[in-house]
């Protein structure tokens, strides 16, 4: 009957609704990450790569920011993994507003970040991100019934200056970044 032919087309719809939709969280998973939501590796590579191609053309800059967040490990040794969860969070939406559209924020795994800022005209744009992204940080942040505060050691490679591929300036920036981290932290470096 007519009835009994709907809802086996209603079921089947159903059914290929969820795989579609069980499709699409396995593709996000496999370039994002998941407590975040931000870009992983994987993405945070294949952006870099065409602002790398962008910059080639137009004679721009592309920077690679690598951020550490500062007393990381004592936020989850006292309150727990939960609280540092919470807090990674807040930290990756804080970090969005201080970006523009164009450029790509990724959570690198643990408390590390990197960001690839694009279409550059020089080194104090990067430096300037840099600044505010400390400033945003310095602002207290409100986890389950405790206030924290936290900063970030930050350090920024450039395109082409610094090197030549992703692999590379990804290490320039880590290294800055120790630098950073060796002086006290809640700083960048180049």
């Amino acid at each position: 009957d007519a009835h009994g032919c709907l809802t086996h087309y209603l079921a089947v719809f159903s059914d290929i609704t969820q795989r579609k939709a069980a499709e699409e969280r396995i593709s996000f998973l496999a370039y994002h990450d998941p407590l975040t939501g931000l870009p992983n590796r994987v993405l945070l590579r294949d952006r870099f790569e065409q602002a790398m191609a962008f910059a080639q053309r137009s004679g721009a800059a592309v920077a690679l920011l690598f951020l550490d967040l500062d007393r990381f490990k004592a936020v989850n040794d006292t309150l727990g993994h939960t609280a540092g969860d919470a807090l990674l969070q807040a930290v990756a939406v804080r970090l969005q507003e201080c970006v523009r559209q164009t450029d790509t924020i990724s959570r690198q795994g643990g408390d590390e970040f990197a960001i690839v800022l694009t279409d550059l005209r020089g080194s104090e744009v990067a430096a300037e991100v840099a600044r505010k992204i400390l400033d945003r940080l310095a602002e207290p942040i409100s986890i389950g019934g405790h206030v924290l505060t936290t900063s970030f050691s930050i350090g920024i490679s450039l395109y082409p200056s610094d090197g030549q591929d992703f692999d590379t300036l990804l290490k320039e920036a880590d290294t800055a970044m120790y630098c950073a981290k060796r002086e006290g932290g809640d700083d960048f470096r180049f």
